[in-house]
C-alpha cells in the first residue's frame, strides 16, 4: 500500500487498484448506493437491513457515530468498515462489509487495518466485534489481525483485539 494524501492505493490479490480512505460527507450517496446494491441483504446478523428506510437509518447511525473507512473502485464504493467508539472511548465495536465480487482479495484485511490504526490513534484499549460462528472466512481474517474469541456462543461469537 502507498499513502497518497488521506487515501491509500491498495493493489489487491488480482492486481486491481483500489483507493482506501476515511469517509467524508461527500461520500454519503456513494455509500448508500453500495448498501442499496449489496446482496444478499440481512444475511449477517440481519445486516445490512433489507428494508430501505431501516438500511438508510442504519447507515446514518454508522457515519454519525463511528469512524468509517471506504474502499473505492472506478468511482464506486465497494467496501465499508466502521469503528464505533463506546461512550467511554476506551473500546470500540467494529463492523465491515465488502461487496461479494470484491471479497477474498485482501480488501477486508486492508479496511480492518485502517480501523485498528484509528483505534490506536484514539488511544482505545480494545476493539471488539461479533461474527457468525460459521463464517469461517471472516473468523480467519479477524484471527490474522489478532482478534481472539472471548465467548463460546453457538451462532454468534464475540472477538476482541486488545491494543
Amino acid at each position: 500500500m502507498a499513502v497518497e494524501g488521506k487515501f491509500t492505493t491498495f493493489i489487491d490479490k488480482q492486481g486491481d487498484r483500489f483507493d482506501l480512505g476515511p469517509y467524508a460527507c461527500k461520500d454519503r450517496e456513494a455509500l448508500i448506493e453500495m448498501y442499496d446494491s449489496f446482496t444478499p441483504k440481512a444475511i449477517t446478523q440481519g445486516l445490512p437491513p433489507a428494508d430501505a428506510q431501516a438500511r438508510h437509518d442504519w447507515i446514518a447511525y454508522l457515519i454519525d457515530t463511528g469512524e468509517s473507512f471506504l474502499a473505492w473502485l472506478g468511482g464506486k464504493v465497494v467496501g465499508h468498515s466502521c469503528l464505533i467508539p463506546e461512550s467511554d472511548g476506551r473500546r470500540g465495536e467494529y463492523v465491515i462489509f465488502v461487496n461479494q465480487p470484491y471479497r477474498n482479495r485482501g480488501l477486508g484485511t486492508a479496511l480492518t487495518r485502517l480501523a485498528i490504526q484509528k483505534a490506536a490513534e484514539l488511544k482505545m484499549d480494545a476493539v471488539w466485534l461479533t461474527v457468525e460462528a460459521l463464517n469461517f472466512k471472516a473468523v480467519k481474517l479477524y484471527k490474522k489481525i489478532g482478534f481472539v474469541f472471548c465467548d463460546s456462543g453457538e451462532r454468534e461469537r464475540t472477538m476482541i483485539l486488545r491494543l
